[in-house]
C-alpha cells in the first residue's frame, strides 16, 4: 500500500466535502485519454470481458483484482496488455484534439493525463498525433501508478502533485463518468465530453458538458 493511499482512506473516513470558487483560476488541464485525447471506439470492452471472462456489471480492471495472485492474474493482465496495444496502434487523435492542446499550451497551462491504460499503450497511441508528444505533458498516471484507478480520486490527486497545483485549480475532462466522479471527489472542476459512444452520463452533472474539445476554450480564454 503506498502512502498515497493511506491518505485516500484516512481522506474517506473523514468524509470531506468539497468546496471550490468557480471564478478561481485555473492552472492545469488533465485529460482521460482513451475516447477523450483519442477517437472513441479503439478498444473492444465486450472482446476483453470474453477473452478474461469478466462478467457484464463489474469493470474489468476491478474483475481482474478479484482474481488469485500468479497465473489467473498475471493471464488477465497479458490479454488486458495486448488487446490496449492493438487498440493503441490503430487509434487516432480526437477532432480537435491536437487544436486544443496548442491553445492551452500557448496559454501557459500545464497538462496531464489519468488513464486506465497501461503507459506503454499511452506511448504507442501518442505516436499516432501529428503535434503532441510525451514530452507535452506535465504527468502521465497510468494504472500502474495508482493502487485505485479511476473513479478513485487517487490519481487525480497524484497528477495535482506532479503537476504542482492545488485540486481547485484542476480542470478534469473526460468521456465516462468515473472521470467524472474521480475529479469531484479530488475537489477539482470538471468537464463531460459527449460523443457517439456516451451510454451513461454523470449525475450529478459535471461543471461543464461538452460535445466538442473545441468547446473548453472559452473556459481559457483570459
Amino acid at each position: 500500500m503506498t502512502f498515497l493511499s493511506v491518505v485516500f482512506r484516512v481522506f474517506r473516513g473523514l468524509n470531506i466535502q468539497w468546496q471550490w470558487n468557480m471564478d478561481k483560476p485555473l492552472k492545469a488541464v488533465l485529460f482521460d485519454f482513451d475516447g477523450t485525447l483519442t477517437r472513441p471506439g479503439s478498444l473492444d470492452f465486450g472482446a476483453i470481458r470474453l477473452a478474461i471472462g469478466s462478467p457484464a456489471g463489474i469493470p474489468i480492471l476491478e474483475y481482474i483484482a478479484t482474481l488469485a495472485p500468479g497465473e489467473p492474474r498475471d493471464r488477465a493482465n497479458r490479454i488486458l496488455d495486448q488487446f490496449e496495444m492493438e487498440a493503441a496502434e490503430r487509434s487516432q487523435p480526437n477532432a480537435s484534439a491536437e487544436h486544443l492542446m496548442a491553445f492551452l499550451k500557448s496559454q501557459k497551462l500545464k497538462l496531464g493525463i489519468l488513464t486506465r491504460n497501461s503507459l506503454n499503450s499511452v506511448n504507442r497511441a501518442l505516436l499516432n498525433f501529428n503535434n503532441i508528444r510525451k514530452s507535452d505533458f506535465d504527468a502521465i498516471i497510468t494504472r500502474h501508478d495508482v493502487d485505485r484507478p479511476k473513479p478513485d480520486p487517487e490519481g487525480v490527486i497524484l497528477a495535482t502533485l506532479k503537476m504542482d497545483v492545488a485540486p481547485e485549480a484542476l480542470l478534469v475532462v473526460g468521456d465516462y463518468v468515473f472521470d467524472i466522479e474521480a475529479g469531484r471527489m479530488a475537489g477539482a472542476r470538471t468537464a463531460f465530453l459527449v460523443s457517439e459512444a456516451t451510454t451513461r452520463f454523470p449525475d450529478p452533472p459535471a461543471d461543464w458538458t461538452i460535445k466538442s474539445l473545441d468547446e473548453l476554450k472559452p473556459i481559457f480564454r483570459s
